[in-house]
């Protein structure tokens, strides 16, 4: 993997399409645009190369990206319409970038950066469930990955979004010449206050019903006007088309991606039954903790590792201090954050108890630890072995703590 890119306004374009709907329609037109959809929805298998490119008023140069996707069918996964893989690649003055990002029964990977996140429904759900931002909608990792808006599948659910929405107009043109090529057309219009903020045209090979282009024009007539174009070529060939369902075919096909640049090499999940790794932070006062792999513990101790950022972070330490109020014996509660700036994890951590220590710059242990994903637990009993871990916060985050930690007694 080659080169990086500042990619942000990108992905911000490919997955714009906002949660959508239209005006009012006739019965043809309505059914029209339906078939187009369940058209997209049953394809199944399907594989094509694009052409993406993003223009805008103060950019010299279009960004031109060249992708390749594959979508495979997803029967019983409520979290995605299908499974996918997406490779891109991106030339540019500072050289070649490359990415990907895949989903399969709920596993989640995207690299890009020269980083590897990944994000699995058994460690933790939090990540792939959808939430509300502030007014807006949110969705989980697996639908917010670069150009996933381009897959069939679920370019079929954000246009099934506009058809319920009354902020859209969607119009269906079947037939429509296009350099001399008759495809199926919709056209998109969005308005907010009366004013246009976005317009697209999707076209669609009549005999397949598979997407030939998509042009969209992101707040047009104004500074931060955005134009995207991406041309589709089908490259599918029967089942060939569907991606790989395995972490052994990803690890195969991008072995650089998860050779170098994974968090870890291991999963936190595969820490209980071994020995603490070695560890040694600061701490917000200045101070140092440090703890080297066998040393006995004179407690168990509840080993956080956090974020300020994280959207569950207060619920976690919260949940934490009430178990440890509860247990009939003591206990050690340390607190490592990954965030290097004292007065924030003070802010979030807020008032210490007796038996509570706050850590910072925790990167590098959360790395050691192989902890995908934030909030996590790690419960280490008095010899130094890891009894258990716990991901992610949830609503019986204390009971099941408290649990854990009688067992050490």
């Amino acid at each position: 993997m080659k080169g990086k890119v500042l990619l942000s306004t990108l992905a911000a374009a490919v997955c714009f399409l906002p949660a959508a709907a239209t005006g009012q329609r006739d019965g043809n037109e309505t059914d029209n645009v339906d078939r187009l959809i369940n058209r997209l929805t049953t394809v199944g298998c399907y594989a094509a190369t694009v052409d993406f490119t993003v223009g805008m008023p103060q950019l010299s140069d279009d960004v031109v990206y060249t992708i390749s996707l594959r979508q495979g069918e997803a029967t019983g996964d409520s979290l995605m319409p299908c499974t996918y893989l997406i490779d891109w690649s991106l030339s540019g003055p500072q050289g070649e970038s490359e990415g990907f990002s895949a989903y399969f029964n709920g596993n989640h990977y995207r690299f890009a950066g020269e980083r590897l996140q990944e994000y699995h429904l058994d460690w933790d759900s939090v990540p792939f469930m959808p939430r509300r931002l502030g007014g807006m909608r949110g969705d989980g990792v697996q639908r917010t990955a670069q150009f996933v808006t381009l897959l069939p599948a679920v370019m079929a659910d954000e246009l099934r979004r506009m058809s319920e929405d009354p902020a859209y107009t969607i119009t269906c043109r079947p037939d429509t010449l296009v350099g001399g090529q008759k495809v199926d057309a919709i056209i998109t219009v969005m308005t907010a206050g009366g004013v246009t903020s976005s317009e697209g045209e999707y076209l669609f090979d009549k005999t397949t019903g598979m997407p030939l282009r998509v042009h969209l024009e992101n707040s047009p007539g104004t500074i931060s006007e955005q134009t995207v174009d991406a041309t589709f070529r089908d490259t599918s060939d029967g089942s060939a088309a569907c991606p790989p369902v395995t972490e052994e075919t990803l690890i195969a096909l991008y072995p650089e991606a998860f050779g170098s640049f994974r968090t870890s090499n291991f999963r936190i999940e595969s820490l209980p039954g071994k020995r603490m790794p070695s560890f040694s932070l600061p701490t917000p006062t200045g101070e140092r903790f440090t703890y080297q792999t066998g040393d006995p513990l004179p407690q168990p101790v509840m080993l956080a590792l956090l974020e300020t950022s994280g959207g569950f972070t207060a619920q976690f330490i919260d949940a934490l201090r009430q178990a440890a109020a509860e247990l009939p014996f003591e206990s050690r509660l340390l607190m490592a954050f990954t965030d290097t700036n004292p007065d924030r994890i003070e802010e979030t951590a807020g008032q210490l108890t007796p038996g509570e220590t706050l850590l910072m710059s925790g990167r590098g242990l959360v790395r050691d630890c192989g902890a995908a994903s934030l909030p996590s637990l790690i419960i280490i009993d008095r010899d130094g072995l890891v009894a258990s871990v716990v991901v992610g916060f949830n609503n019986n985050l204390r009971s099941d703590v408290i649990q854990k930690m009688l067992l050490l007694q």
